[in-house]
C-alpha cells in the first residue's frame, strides 16, 4: 500500500486513490471501508486484491500475527497475497454476513472481486470472509449476523 493511503486512511481521509471506482473511509462496521465512488453492476467484476505475494507457510503466518486488522487472502497452503504490503483499497473491504460483494481466486494466483448486486456510489463493499484466520467475531448489524444471531419471527 503506498505510504499516502496508508496515512490518510489512518487519518480517516484519502487524498490519494488508486482505483478510479473506490475510496477508503471510515466504517460503521469496522476501522476502515472500502466504498464504491461510482455504480458497480451486479455479477461484474471491480477489482484485483493488490498486495505483495508471500510464499511459505511460515511466512504467511508470520505476517498474519504481525497484523491488527488481517489483510491477509491466502490462494493456497502456501501461497498468499498481503495487502498490508503494496495494497490498495480493496484491503479495507470489511466482511459482512450479508455481503453486496464475494471475491473468487482468478488465473494468474490473483483475487478478483464482484458485485453480487447492483452497488451504489457511497455504498461500503463488504464481502463474507469465510476465513479461518478471521475472527469469528462480528460487528456488521446485518440481520441473522453470525455474532448476534435474531431469531426469526413466526408469520402467520
Amino acid at each position: 500500500m503506498s505510504q499516502a493511503i496508508g496515512l490518510a486512511a489512518e487519518q480517516g481521509e484519502v487524498s490519494e486513490r488508486v482505483s478510479p471506482l473506490l475510496v477508503i473511509r471510515e466504517s460503521g462496521i469496522y476501522g476502515m471501508g472500502c466504498f464504491a465512488l461510482a455504480h458497480l453492476p451486479a455479477r461484474k467484476k471491480f477489482a484485483h486484491y493488490a498486495g505483495e505475494i508471500v510464499r511459505g507457510s511460515r511466512r504467511i503466518e508470520a505476517r498474519l500475527r504481525g497484523q491488527g486488522a488481517i489483510m491477509v487472502i491466502r490462494l493456497t497452503d502456501d501461497l498468499a497475497i498481503d495487502g498490508a504490503a503494496g495494497g490498495d483499497e480493496t484491503a479495507y473491504i470489511n466482511h459482512s454476513c450479508a455481503p453486496n460483494a464475494y471475491m473468487r481466486v482468478v488465473p494468474g494466483d490473483r483475487v478478483a472481486f464482484f458485485a453480487l448486486r447492483d452497488i451504489r456510489p457511497g455504498e461500503e463493499i463488504t464481502i463474507n470472509y469465510r476465513d479461518p484466520d478471521h475472527p469469528e467475531v462480528c460487528h456488521c448489524g446485518a440481520d441473522g449476523c453470525r455474532s448476534n444471531p435474531r431469531p426469526r419471527r413466526n408469520v402467520k
